[in-house]
């Protein structure tokens, strides 16, 4: 119950803010440029590629995801009142440590870049107010290093992974001044992997969610 109205109180903030805003609505011609930060679970492959040593029956890679944050910066024009074409990228780092009572630090970090291509078809609630969805094809790339094992065969830098996926979001945007808005989206990726290396190469699907939360600015 409390959660309930904590996520209502959120909710209202932006149409409480939105009257004050005082410019026109977004339309046909307008662009807007966002930036803020990203939430997203990485698609990695490590410390090899793999899935099965005939001979030994062991793992020899593994396949997995990893929480990563980073910068979102997109652009929008307005093809229409409603329809606004969408290019926005880019890049996120991960970091997770592990101190056990004896031995190293052992410590797994990533990395990554994404591009995507997409549209977003808009609801106004008010002139400043307005939720968005829609679809978009997405390019991502990322790699993981591991360091702290002092096996060679471990602490270096993992095979790199190439991603090109379906993703669909809505969103919403929320003017508090002129020109200037809060945004928020939610998404969900469908994607197919390829990560290679010398010892073989892994092909899979995967499916997954990410967001992003900034600022917008319209002109």
């Amino acid at each position: 119950m409390k959660l309930a109205r904590l996520i209502s109180a959120v909710l209202l903030v932006p149409c409480l803010l939105a009257p004050a805003a005082g410019a026109a609505r977004l339309g046909t011609g307008k662009s807007v440029v966002w930036l803020g930060l990203n939430g997203n679970q990485t698609q990695l492959v490590g410390p090899t590629t793999g899935l099965l040593d005939p001979a030994g029956q062991i793992a020899t890679g593994r396949r997995f995801e990893e929480g990563e944050v980073g910068l979102h910066a997109a652009y929008s024009y307005f093809l229409s009142d409603v329809w606004s074409l969408v290019l926005s990228g880019g890049l996120a780092v991960g970091h997770e440590t592990y101190e056990p009572k004896v031995g190293n630090k052992q410590v797994l970090s990533s990395f990554s870049w994404n591009a995507r291509v997409g549209f977003d078809r808009y609801a106004f609630i008010t002139d400043d107010v307005a939720l968005y969805a829609g679809p978009g094809v997405l390019i991502w790339d990322g790699s993981a290093e591991f360091d702290g094992s002092r096996n060679p065969a471990i602490d270096i830098e993992w095979p790199e992974t190439h991603q090109v996926g379906f993703n669909g979001r809505v969103g919403m945007y929320a003017r508090f001044a002129p020109h200037y808005a809060l945004f928020g989206h939610l998404g969900q990726v469908i994607a197919h992997n390829i990560a290679k290396d010398s010892a073989g190469k892994n092909v899979w699907w995967s499916n997954h969610h990410e967001g992003s939360v900034g600022l917008a600015v319209d002109y």
